[in-house]
């Protein structure tokens, strides 16, 4: 039985050696989008086909509840009656080098804290022009989308304890820290870059292992704070 398996492994290798692969490819504009109270509640995301072949494209919007804890779920939405973001069309067919436009609708401005979507563009099996096996590859997309609630604001705290620094963000909306620094003086050569970040979402926390140096207790870790449009550098204490 094993050498029965051993055969059907390396002929099934074999077959997927002399195929040819044709690979269902496709670019978006952009993967995070973002819905301000004070704008209108579309957006547009531009899907491009830079094939020789039509690109068969499915859009799924899933909801995301406990974004960015363990306990995260994607919850793709299907009743009508409790949809709240859209996307349109569901389905298209985008012709060789064509592009289409998704546009996304945001039916509601959440009242305590901004609301996390995932898009799924997903290519669908299309016929496959080859004259031998093929296999097709299909790689699917997933744009970020956050929709915010009347006067978004971040708020990020840190504190020390056990050799790690957790930062918690009690503001209403996500935050980026990017562009770490540990600094032992207000100097800028006193600074070493870290390479440690996270996106830190609302009401939620992220812990970060203090490098060597800084578990002396001495200097600061500084970040900047990106809101998804304006950057802001705010340093923490040790």
């Amino acid at each position: 039985m094993l050498r029965n398996k051993i055969t059907s492994l390396i002929s099934l290798m074999a077959m997927l050696v002399i195929s040819s692969q044709a690979m269902a490819t496709m670019s978006l504009d952009r993967m995070i989008v973002y819905f301000k109270p004070d704008q209108l509640p579309r957006q547009d995301i531009i899907v491009t086909n830079p094939d020789k072949e039509n690109l068969y494209l499915q859009t799924e919007v899933y909801k995301v509840v406990n974004p960015g804890t363990e306990n995260e779920e994607r919850v793709r939405v299907t009743d009508p009656t409790e949809i709240k973001l859209l996307a349109t069309p569901g389905k298209a067919v985008i012709s060789p080098n064509g592009r289409k436009t998704v546009r996304l609708v945001s039916l509601e401005t959440p009242k305590e804290k901004e609301l996390v979507y995932r898009v799924t563009f997903r290519p669908v099996v299309g016929e496959l022009e080859a004259k031998q096996t093929a296999i097709k590859l299909l790689v699917a997309y997933q744009a970020l989308v956050f929709v915010r609630p009347e006067n978004p604001k971040y708020k990020v705290s840190a504190k020390v304890a056990g050799g790690k620094m957790t930062f918690t963000n009690s503001g209403n909306i996500n935050v980026v820290l990017r562009n770490g620094k540990y600094c032992t003086s207000k100097k800028p050569e006193s600074c070493t870059d870290l390479s440690d970040g996270n996106r830190i979402y609302a009401g939620e926390h992220w812990e970060m292992p203090l490098p060597e140096a800084a578990k002396t207790g001495k200097g600061f870790i500084q970040y900047g704070l990106f809101d998804g449009e304006f950057e802001e550098t705010e340093q923490f204490s040790l």
